[in-house]
């Protein structure tokens, strides 16, 4: 008997699924049911929320039955009609809800109970994701959705929406991407002369935000990443693993603190955090010596110091890298600081993280220590230019 036929699995099943790959969106989405209701009347609202540090998104899906007719002006009008209608005014009640509470204790995908403050958020994304069959014929359709009291919804493919996920990790990207979509939708792109989705992420990757849509721009959009890229994931699922290792209804709060320092990294800071990731884990992987790399955002007030320890210090690694993290934390006159350590004890390199937070009072003996034997490279401040994923 031959094997049948394996289902197409679902558009909120592969959303979720996406979502959970993500740490950022593990620890900080939820499904929208966990939202309580205080109205009497039912109201419908969209399927998911990520919400962090000022910043909301509102995800709302919608997927066309694969039984049902697939005629591009039938597509057209379901679009328009269904997806488009239905799912701005979900995302309404969803953000007229969330503006009621000042605060909310929910779960997140880490099974982790969070509160979050999810009113008056400075900065807003929701979006519509739609799927049609496989098989569809081509049709147009809206992109956006404007409302007259101002607000703006972004209209996705969800072949699209995954494409920008595979570019853009942290909430700060997608923020800062969307935000450039929205401006070069409702500025340069008529439905009449839409360019596809990645054309739109190549010129985003090329800083080029002054020039009409082109689909000449598709081409910088075919870059995955590189080492830089791998290596990145490879620390961040560390620190997945260790919050998800984590039991109980309530976890460490300095994973998740260290969590939103790397959330709120715009594309440039996170480009130099990568290299600095890398050039780290080339040391120890070499048993190499090397000063501490370090990066400081003045947008967050955090820095980030990686550490790479040599084969000789495993012994006073953890201390090495809190006494390191501290001093690096007094002398930047940082409100954060997250340090990274890691060391190979075995085939495997080691990732530790510890995270500091506080003011920084005049500390005469560090500040002497500092100055009779200074521990780091010199700081310089550069704008790095424009990036591939």
């Amino acid at each position: 008997m031959k094997e049948s036929v394996r289902e197409p699995s679902s558009l909120l099943h592969d959303h979720a699924a996406q979502q959970h790959a993500n740490v950022f969106m593990r620890a900080f989405s939820y499904p929208a049911s966990q939202l309580p209701i205080s109205f009497e009347k039912e109201i419908e609202l969209a399927d998911r929320v990520l919400i962090m540090d000022g910043i909301l998104f509102i995800f709302q899906l919608y997927e066309r039955e694969q039984k049902m007719t697939s005629k591009s002006g039938d597509l057209e009008k379901w679009v328009s009609g269904h997806v488009v209608r239905k799912g701005v005014k979900r995302i309404q009640n969803t953000r007229a809800l969330l503006g009621a509470y000042v605060g909310l204790s929910l779960v997140n995908h880490f099974g982790h109970r969070m509160l979050v403050s999810p009113k008056e958020p400075d900065s807003l994304v929701s979006m519509i994701i739609y799927r049609v069959p496989q098989k569809s014929r081509a049709f147009r359709a809206a992109r956006f959705k404007k409302s007259r009291s101002g607000g703006f919804v972004h209209v996705l493919r969800d072949a699209d929406y995954f494409e920008i996920c595979h570019h853009f990790v942290t909430p700060a990207e997608l923020l800062d991407y969307f935000s450039f979509r929205r401006n070069i939708l409702l500025d340069w792109d008529p439905p009449s002369t839409a360019v596809s989705e990645s054309a739109l992420i190549g010129q985003y990757l090329l800083e080029d935000f002054s020039s009409p849509p082109d689909p000449r721009f598709e081409r910088a959009a075919l870059s995955r990443g590189g080492p830089t890229a791998c290596e990145f994931s490879f620390v961040l699922d560390t620190l997945a693993s260790k919050i998800a290792a984590q039991e109980g209804e309530y976890a460490d709060s300095d994973c998740y603190e260290i969590l939103s320092q790397l959330a709120l990294l715009g594309r440039h800071e996170l480009r130099a955090l990568k290299l600095e990731l890398r050039l780290a884990l080339e040391a120890v992987r070499a048993n190499k010596f090397e000063l501490p790399y370090r990066i400081a955002s003045e947008r967050t007030g955090c820095g980030f110091l990686i550490l790479p320890v040599t084969r000789e210090f495993h012994d006073r690694a953890f201390n090495a890298l809190r006494s390191l993290s501290l001093a690096s934390k007094h002398e930047l006159d940082l409100e954060r600081q997250v340090g990274i350590g890691m060391w190979k004890n075995s085939e495997f390199v080691d990732i530790e993280w510890i995270f500091l937070e506080g003011s920084n009072p005049p500390d005469p003996d560090l500040e002497g220590r500092l100055a009779f034997s200074y521990p780091f490279r010199r700081t310089s401040e550069q704008r790095l230019p424009p990036i591939f994923t």
